[in-house]
């Protein structure tokens, strides 16, 4: 009787070309459970498909391309290696906070795109005329600062500004702006500040003590 091993390369040489990346092993490999067989593409990496989907490897298009309803020869292919490019998404927009003079905030925007998106941090202002100025942060502002790093999760960035201490001009809209060579993508979050000064020598004074 054929051992395993015989018995999978034969199996491959049956398959159709679609499989025929596919590597497979046994128990005498050392990398299955007795009795079974371990199979994985050969080539690994996810891949972009003609399309316009990622998937997993290059196998994973071939299955889809094979057994897709009213398919047609070479109707899906390998686009490129590597995910799909896409637009920035922003996945967690900035949310509005509120506190007082002195005191901290701060922002984040969480974005998805391939390849990694430019992030930045801008003001939005008003002139006096009445037009929108968008003003890049953290330009002159030494009580504010910007930071961008990669993840939570593949292929997002996720970029935080901070504001401290807090001053009643640092109240308005702030929007967080990702681009790439796609496309972009606008999010807003708002800052409200509560002036600390402007209830100095409002408290009541104390009662008098009474003789």
């Amino acid at each position: 009787m054929p051992r395993l091993p015989a018995l999978l390369s034969l199996l491959l040489l049956l398959l159709p070309p679609l499989v025929r990346g596919l590597v497979c092993a046994s128990r005498a490999a050392g990398t299955a459970p007795e009795g079974t067989g371990l199979c994985v593409c050969a080539q690994r990496g996810a891949v972009c498909g003609s399309d316009g989907r990622t998937y997993p490897s290059i196998c994973a298009l071939r299955l889809r391309a094979r057994y897709a309803p009213h398919a047609q020869p070479g109707h899906l292919h390998k686009a490129r290696g590597g995910p799909c490019q896409f637009a920035p998404v922003v996945v967690l927009p900035p949310r509005s906070v509120h506190n007082v003079t002195g005191a901290q905030v701060y922002l984040s925007c969480e974005v998805r795109a391939v390849p990694t998106p430019v992030i930045t941090w801008r003001k939005i202002a008003h002139s006096p005329e009445g037009i929108e100025v968008l003003e890049e942060l953290p330009g002159d502002h030494v009580n504010i600062v910007v930071q961008v790093r990669g993840g939570p999760s593949d292929h997002e960035a996720t970029a935080w500004i901070l504001i401290s201490p807090l001053r009643k001009e640092d109240e308005g809209v702030y929007q967080c702006h990702a681009a790439n060579a796609v496309g972009e993508a606008l999010s807003h979050g708002t800052v409200m500040v509560l002036d600390l000064s402007r209830y100095k020598g409002l408290r009541s004074p104390a009662p008098a003590d009474h003789l």
